[in-house]
């Protein structure tokens, strides 16, 4: 096994679990957190992501009540401002850019396992990498520095009598940020494992570059043999 094939098995594999990581921190509903500071004698703690926030569901029945946590969209009342809408399309063109050459790279090995590695592959995985790193301006968006919903929720707390409920200003990190900084490294590495196989390709290429002799061998033999003779 070259080194070239190596390099572009790690590739893969680098590059799946980049996408795998991109893929839950933009549709998982906990990108972001606020921990209240005050209200109960346990802190509670509040999720948002990308796409859906988290959402409890109280359903009350004789034996008592069970709370079902899911996550659910955003609804329309929500204002999403251009840092938002940025952050989403960002985290979505990492997710198309890098799943595109990730499944070329797996197709085209599985069809054949001696195609050569497009040089436009490590572009698009750094790309992949940019467009992530980018999908962290949610961070300074409306949703992690003025939350509507958060002040929703303070108010419905103060209407059940539940007083004193307060959440800091902006948001905390939670998993899927710290997928998306997971990810970040991940296109980062799948990247250079790319260039790497690429140019090892080219190195074995050059070294199975046979020159050949200006005379044939069959008529080399045949010319040295009537030499002889001669």
């Amino acid at each position: 096994m070259g080194a070239h094939v190596c390099y572009s098995i790690l590739t893969s594999i680098l590059a799946a679990t980049a996408f795998l990581l991109c893929w839950s921190s933009e549709f998982g509903c906990a990108f972001i957190s606020f921990t209240s500071n005050s209200g109960f004698t346990q802190p509670v703690t509040v999720k948002f992501g990308i796409w859906s926030y988290q959402f409890w569901t109280v359903a009350t029945s004789v034996g008592g009540s069970v709370v079902f946590e899911t996550c659910q969209r955003y609804p329309s009342s929500v204002d999403i401002d251009s840092t938002w809408r940025a952050s989403r399309a960002f985290s979505t063109l990492a997710l198309i850019l890098g799943g595109i050459f990730l499944f070329y790279n797996l197709i085209s090995a599985c069809v054949s396992p001696l195609r050569k590695t497009p040089p436009v592959e490590a572009l698009a995985y750094l790309l992949a990498c940019f467009f992530q790193a980018m999908s962290l301006l949610i961070l300074s968006s409306s949703i992690c520095t003025d939350n509507s919903l958060l002040e929703k929720l303070e108010l419905q707390a103060a209407q059940l009598g539940i007083t004193g409920l307060d959440f800091p200003e902006t948001c905390s990190m939670s998993t899927g940020a710290n997928c998306t900084i997971a990810a970040i490294i991940f296109w980062a590495l799948s990247a250079w494992t790319s260039t790497m196989t690429v140019r090892f390709e080219k190195k074995e290429a050059e070294s199975n570059d046979v020159i050949e002799p200006l005379i044939p061998g069959e008529n080399l033999s045949e010319t040295l043999w009537s030499s002889r003779e001669v």
